[in-house]
């Protein structure tokens, strides 16, 4: 099995060999670029000797420049897009070392997915600033986005999620496919939350019959036999053929000129989708040479091939090519010779209206594949990353939990303590008590976020977790919210409300709660709690209690479903010492009157 030493040296070996390719293409694509800014220089004085020649030299001549000119444009922008790819490569692998050593992800943090009063997400840290998702993530697309976070949402049952787990064992040793797919949609950073296909066919809706009479498209349709025409004029009578090629230029562009204002608009308004679509582009191209052996990338890969037929690649790219011509508009040269010869502006727009007919509606499914392929590889990166870590083992035994030095996935190694736990089924509540900052908390949001970690299907942080899929609910973090009128006690009420809906409604409900009825007195707060952990050995739910009531753990001395685990402490040297490791019994060193004494504060009564 890999190290993680061994991960890291790899991450390492890519960046290095990126850089080293970086110098190559920037030199290129410079030599390229000056190139480029000859022929332009050059062209300029040599135009104004040629113009007092016949139409066929002038002709010749910016054919010939016009194509010296392309070719050079298309050299630098082939070497500026592999040193945009080398660039995105040695960033990505950087990221991975940044997220391994430091838990810092440059990708989307998942802040405006979090969902107020979800079942657990707030209290365990599945979204935004320091979350799992953030940590995971490694999607660039809205789609990809989007499906990821439900896989943080959803329960699965336990043969999708089976098939998925065996998706992204495949996808971990990919490790060249994944960054592949992840260089090419680099670029597309801030897009996280913006559906490309729905802001195509959104822009499809734009008018585009100007482009479509019936006149103008027959004219339009002519002109190349009209050219030829007046090319074959010039051996029989030049100056007549070069009055109407003169004629026939002008017009050409004033009749373009005439739409100028709505061609406009349209390039405006797809200029910016072109670069997106190439980048997408470039993954389906990626997605159709691969082939799987795991059911769920075989199925996706065919549903995907499926649609495609539907919508074949050439349309992405057909459309994408249509918006790179119209952008041609852009360089005046091209666009005064595109449109006198050709109607260059008019006939991009004519191919546009026909794509729309034929495509328009159809693109979702491509865009969702590509999602998909990036969630899967988020959740095999993580897997990758974390060589120590395991595959949670699914059960059908609700409710057994075991564990085998299970860590908080959100803490560095270097500050994680291990812990060994096993949930019996008998054990219908878990009660933790134990000092503050002891680890009570710590435990159950290790336990909590591990769990929903092994439905994603990727690795938990253990050596061994044994889980059956069950429905979580949480009771941590309590915030009152003065603007709303709610208490902090009325927020706690709601969250026991919230409890006592889902011990109606599943029948497989898992609760973790942290020091319960926070808010109130502390005769109200171990009535409170003794009849809440009460409720709940009467229903078909299990739950893990945190808290600092002795008397609560107690129940367990007069009810056999119920387990009692403490996290112990030492005084040394006048110091507090935890060992951060659960221990079977219940507490009997608490550290509240030590360290408020710290402060000078007498606590004796």
């Amino acid at each position: 099995m890999a190290s993680i030493e061994h991960v890291v040296e790899n991450y390492k070996k890519r960046i290095d060999q990126a850089g080293a390719d970086i110098e190559i293409y920037q030199g290129l694509s410079h030599r390229y670029s000056m190139l480029r800014l000859a022929v332009f220089t050059l062209a300029i004085p040599l135009l104004y000797f040629i113009i007092k020649t016949n139409l066929i030299v002038l002709g010749l001549f910016l054919i010939g420049v016009i194509s010296l000119f392309v070719w050079a444009v298309t050299k630098q922008q082939k070497y500026d897009k592999l040193l945009s790819e080398k660039q995105a490569l040695k960033a990505i692998n950087e990221n991975e070392i940044e997220a391994i050593g430091s838990h810092q992800n440059l990708y989307y943090d998942g802040e405006e997915y979090e969902i107020s009063n979800h079942h657990y997400t707030g209290d365990l840290d599945v979204f935004g600033a320091h979350s799992i998702f953030g940590l995971i993530n490694r999607c660039r697309t809205f789609y990809g986005n989007q499906i990821l976070k439900s896989e943080f949402l959803e329960k699965p049952l336990k043969a999708d999620l089976l098939e998925k787990q065996n998706a992204i064992k495949e996808l971990e040793v990919e490790t060249d496919y994944r960054q592949e797919i992840a260089v090419k949609l680099y670029s597309l950073e801030g897009l996280e939350n913006f559906d490309v296909a729905e802001s195509i066919n959104r822009q499809m809706e734009m008018d585009l019959s100007f482009g479509e009479g019936r006149l103008l498209n027959t004219y339009r349709k002519l002109l190349p036999l009209i050219w030829i025409s007046i090319i074959v004029l010039y051996f029989i009578n030049y100056s007549i053929a070069n009055t109407l090629a003169s004629f026939l230029f002008i017009g050409n562009i004033l009749l373009v000129g005439n739409y100028n204002k709505r061609i406009s608009e349209v390039q405006g308004r797809l200029s910016n989708t072109s670069n997106s679509l190439k980048k997408y582009i470039d993954v389906l191209k990626s997605l159709f040479d691969k082939k799987w052996h795991s059911s769920l990338l075989k199925k996706h890969a065919a549903e995907f091939e499926n649609s495609a037929s539907d919508l074949p690649l050439k349309s992405l790219s057909d459309l994408s090519n249509i918006i790179n011509q119209l952008d041609y508009r852009l360089n005046l040269l091209v666009a005064i010779v595109g449109n006198g010869l050709l109607l260059w502006d008019l006939s991009v727009i004519y191919k546009l209206a026909k794509w729309k007919k034929s495509n328009t509606g159809k693109i979702e499914k491509i865009f969702k594949h590509i999602g998909f392929m990036e969630a899967m590889s988020s959740l095999a990166t993580w897997a990758y990353n974390h060589p120590r870590y395991n595959y949670a083992f699914i059960n059908d035994d609700y409710m057994t939990i075991e564990a085998k030095e299970l860590e908080h996935p959100l803490i560095p190694t270097s500050q994680n303590v291990e812990n060994d736990f096993k949930l019996e089924k008998q054990d219908k509540v878990v009660i933790i008590t134990g000092s503050n900052m002891s680890g009570k908390s710590t435990l159950l949001r290790t336990i909590g976020l591990n769990m929903i970690l092994g439905y994603t299907g990727t690795k938990v942080a253990a050596s061994s977790f044994n889980i059956p899929i069950v429905s979580l609910v949480t009771y941590m973090r309590i915030k009152d919210a003065l603007e709303e009128n709610v208490s902090t006690f009325k927020a706690e009420l709601n969250r026991i409300s919230m409890i006592l809906n889902v011990l109606e409604e599943k029948e497989d409900a898992f609760i973790l709660i942290d020091e319960m009825l926070r808010g109130t007195n502390s005769k109200d707060k171990l009535n409170g709690s003794i009849g809440i952990t009460k409720k709940l050995l009467e229903s078909d739910a299990y739950a893990m209690i945190a808290t600092h009531d002795i008397k609560l753990a107690e129940m367990g001395n007069e009810n056999n479903h119920i387990a009692n685990y403490y996290f112990d402490i030492d005084y040394k040297d006048g110091d507090l010492v935890f060992d951060y490791k659960v221990k079977s019994g219940i507490c009997e060193n608490f550290n509240a009157s030590f360290l408020l004494g710290q402060l000078g504060i007498d606590t004796e009564i």
